[in-house]
């Protein structure tokens, strides 16, 4: 019964594999196997033998039992075969050729990397950095080529492969890592599109890079391109504080103390405004003509955001272009001249409701998987940690 156990806890699914002992060492846990005869198939000429030829000690690293390792001693056989001479290694599933810890404490540490550090997940099965690191770039991920129908796209600044920013490919409707890309150059993203099935690509999600639509543009001819909704807001309320900055700088200190604390206060819509609130706002916009013209287009623009639908969101733009471009407030002028080069696809993002959410969310989640492993400066090895999180988040979910 106790050797079951053992078995099961090793996660041994040779049958013909034994506990021979079971001992507690001073600095760690010792189990000593033994295998039975069995029929091995010769690797050379397939043809199966029962001839011993030899036997080996290995030695293996197990799991972590009780914050203890436990090191493995497998009595393994050499096999004859009768019909070429040639000899061979009994084949186990417990532990791959070349190896020397199992496949169940590879398997962990590999999960374990999905969700913290390399360094961490080594401590927490036994293993040492660099083998860990060694078995991780070994695992294959594999990508699909085969685009979906609706893809995202979007960039985060991973450091690594000696660029400063990486791209990330995403199914919008799936939410789905599609792939990774090295950088957010033209010729990259470009010759990545052009390299996959893009036959049922019809819808492109981006934030207002020209980059990014200059290269959907050459590889995909004329997609559907929806401006995120988040990047091409955030430019109103950049233009509002950048407004609120230089009325900042002409007051006291008191004063611009109190008004740089006031910067989520005048971008909070009005109709969230508490009667305390709207009344700060009030005292605030009293100091500056230009802020309460700023806070006025803010709010305008802030109006035809959340009110207008597919109807009523191209006569609503209009509307708030004639004001801006009216408004002496330069700032204002350039997000003018960006809503207008994005008109397009601004106004597509009122007809479909696809956005940038998700892979905004696998951005943040990056971020911090890298700041755990204090930056991974390999490329490969970043995309790889990417996509394998994903995969055992995947499989997780179904359990």
């Amino acid at each position: 019964m106790q050797n079951h156990f053992i078995i099961e806890m090793l996660g041994i699914k040779d049958k013909h594999v034994d506990v021979w002992d079971f001992s507690d060492q001073s600095d760690y846990l010792l189990v000593e196997l033994r295998t039975k005869v069995k029929k091995q198939k010769c690797p050379v000429c397939k043809e199966k033998t029962k001839r011993v030829h030899g036997y080996r000690n290995q030695k293996i690293q197990g799991p972590i039992m009780s914050n203890r390792p436990l090191q493995i001693s497998l009595r393994k056989r050499r096999y004859l075969c009768v019909d070429c001479n040639h000899t061979f290694y009994e084949k186990l599933q417990m532990v791959e050729r070349y190896q020397r810890c199992t496949n169940a404490v590879q398997t962990t540490a590999l999960t374990y990397t999905a969700v913290g550090s390399f360094t961490t997940a080594a401590q927490l099965t036994g293993m040492t950095t660099n083998r860990l690191l060694r078995l991780f770039n070994r695992h294959k991920i594999e990508t699909t080529k085969v685009l979906p129908r609706a893809i995202s796209i979007d960039e985060f600044k991973g450091d690594a492969g000696g660029e400063r920013f990486q791209t990330v490919i995403a199914d919008v409707e799936n939410k789905e890592i599609v792939d990774v890309l090295p950088d957010r150059k033209v010729d990259t993203i470009k010759s990545y599109l052009q390299s996959c099935d893009t036959s049922r690509t019809e819808i492109v999600v981006m934030d207002l890079s020209k980059s990014f639509k200059q290269a959907v543009r050459k590889a995909l001819g004329n997609p559907l391109i929806i401006a995120d909704r988040f990047h091409y807001m955030r430019q109103v309320y950049w233009a509002l504080d950048e407004v609120r900055r230089e009325v900042q700088r002409e007051l006291d200190k008191k004063a611009r103390i109190r008004m740089k604390r006031s910067k989520k206060l005048l971008w909070k819509s009005t109709y969230k405004l508490s009667e305390e609130e709207q009344e700060k706002v009030n005292q605030l916009l009293q100091i500056h003509s230009g802020l309460r013209e700023a806070y006025d287009l803010k709010n305008k623009l802030d109006q035809w955001f959340k009110e207008s639908d597919e109807v009523t969101a191209m006569q609503g733009l209009e509307e708030c272009l004639m004001a801006m471009n009216a408004s002496k407030i330069e700032a204002f002028h350039k997000v003018m001249k960006t809503f207008k080069r994005w008109k397009q696809e601004i106004l597509q993002s009122f007809m479909y409701r696809f956005n940038n959410g998700y892979i905004e969310g696998v951005n943040n989640t990056i971020k911090v998987s890298k700041r755990m492993s204090y930056g991974i400066k390999d490329f490969e090895r970043l995309k790889k940690k990417i996509l394998w999180r994903q995969e055992v988040r995947r499989a997780l979910a179904l359990v």
